[in-house]
This record gives structure tokens, sequence and C-alpha cells, in this order.
């Protein structure tokens, strides 16, 4: 059932209200329903970490511009933190103009001369774009969930290097997304798996929930009998609320048992496959 059609659907009960406002009704529902915990929403997805970049040498103005000899800077690296000249502090790169320039934000004012070692390196990866939470990190098995605070206090610099052991959940992207930071800093390429959840789109007029289509439905028709009872208050629109609401518990009630069954089954799976292999035929 798509967009169009809920929207069709709640119109006939309720005349009169404006289309527009029905679609942007189903649309709040369904991120609401989103909001709660469901295993139909469960997403894995896989990212790769970076190899850190030391390529060349550079010197550095008292402004923070960085030019490079023998380097070749790429707007990836915006973001990345560098490493050169001080042994206990990093900065981060705020733009990067070509191959043998960049520039560093929060930089001493200290010039810096020519043929200076540097490495570039990263520790924030943004999460998939589908999803909107992050509940587990893995490479080969679960990483330890930290804070970037405990980080912080045990390695301000961030100079240990090697494979991933913890990560951090470090707040949101401007898209709106989930950052986390994997310490110690990844010393070359690892592939990591994330455990989340899914991120809720909105909706066009041809796209179906991922959610139950009669849920949202029954959502958000109770929540446009709410909206012609404030433009109406004399009509039955109260009564109508109250005969629908134990409708909408019961389709809950039955959404919710169907996703128990999924995330049981899964489970199910996931315990046979770990056991096919601990014990291969």
């Amino acid at each position: 059932m798509s967009l169009a059609t809920m929207r069709n659907n709640i119109l006939r009960f309720c005349p009169g209200l404006n289309p527009d406002i029905i679609s942007s009704i189903i649309q709040d529902s369904y991120r609401q329903l989103g909001l709660m915990e469901w295993n139909r929403l469960e997403l894995t997805r896989q990212i790769s970490t970076v190899a850190p970049y030391s390529t060349g040498t550079v010197t550095i103005d008292y402004l923070g511009t960085v030019t490079g000899v023998g380097t070749t800077f790429i707007p990836e690296m915006v973001g990345r933190h560098m490493r050169v000249h001080y042994s206990d502090s990093i900065f981060e790169i705020s733009s990067v103009a070509s191959a043998t320039e960049l520039a560093l934000r929060n930089w001493t004012g200290e010039v810096i001369a020519a043929a200076t070692a540097f490495t570039i390196f990263k520790i924030i990866y943004a999460a998939d774009t589908s999803l909107s939470q992050i509940f587990n990190v893995a490479y080969q098995t679960s990483l330890d969930k930290k804070s970037q605070d405990f980080f912080s206090r045990r390695d301000p610099a961030r100079t240990t290097t090697g494979s991933p052991t913890w990560w951090a959940f470090a707040g949101y992207n401007t898209g709106g997304y989930p950052n986390i930071e994997i310490y110690p800093v990844p010393d070359q390429i690892y592939p990591l798996r994330l455990y989340g959840k899914m991120a809720i789109p909105t909706l066009t007029d041809v796209d179906t929930p991922y959610l139950p289509e009669d849920l949202v439905e029954s959502h958000a028709l109770i929540s446009c009998f709410r909206a012609k009872q404030a433009m109406d208050p004399s009509g039955q629109w109260g009564e109508r609320i109250r005969e629908q609401s134990p409708h909408y518990a019961e389709i809950f009630a039955s959404a919710k048992d169907d996703d128990n069954r999924l995330g049981s089954h899964r489970d199910k799976v996931k315990d046979y496959m770990d056991v096919m292999e601990l014990y291969p035929a």
C-alpha cells in the first residue's frame, strides 16, 4: 500500500481535510512508529577503514595552510586528522585546495619549515546513510563500545595504531546520520560490519513503508480525526477517535507479534549457522 493509497483511504473517512495535510500526517506517523524497536528495521552494513597517508613532506604557514612536496592530497581527506611537528597534538583538515595544498583547523600559529614529515589518518567514520542508529560494530568479532572521552583520556593525540579494538558513538554528521570513532587508529584497510537500525525515509506517493501499511494508516487516521476535531469541535470526531483507538491497538499488537516472530526466526537461523561453523559436516 503506497502513500497515495493510504492518503486516499483516509480522505474517505476525513472528507474536506487537505490531502497535503494527510500526507504530512502519514509521514509523521511513519516516523513516530519508526522510533520504536522493530526487528524488521534492523540492518547490517559494511564500511572499510582508511590506511594512514604519509607520502611526501610539507611546510606550514602561521595560518595553518599546508604546502606539500610529493604529496597527493584528495578532497576525501577533509575531516581527517594530520599529525605534524607536534608529538602530542593532531589537527583536523578543514579543506583541500589541491594535491599539494590543504588547510588545518585550529592551527597553533607556528611556522613549520619545509621537508617536515607528516601523517594523515582517519578516526571518524560516517555510517551508511540507510542507518539511523548503530548498535554494534564488528571486525572479525564485535568491538567493545567505549566513549570518545575514554579514548581522549587514554590517548588524546591518538598515537596508538593497529587493528580495530574499540568503537564509540561520535555524534551525527550534517546529513543527520551517526558517526563512529574507531580505536586504535587503523593502520591499514579493515572491513567493518555495522549493525543498526534503518533510517526511516520520506515517502513519495508510490513508496510503501517498511512497517506494516495498515499500522501506519491506522495511526495516521487517528491523528487525522484529531485534526478534524480541532477544526470542528462540535462534530463527532471525538467519538470516531474512541472507536478507532481499540482497532489501532489490535493492529499494533498483531504487528508486534509478527515482528517478534521475525526476530526469533533470525536468532534461530544465526544459531544454526554458528553450529554449522563449529561442527561442519
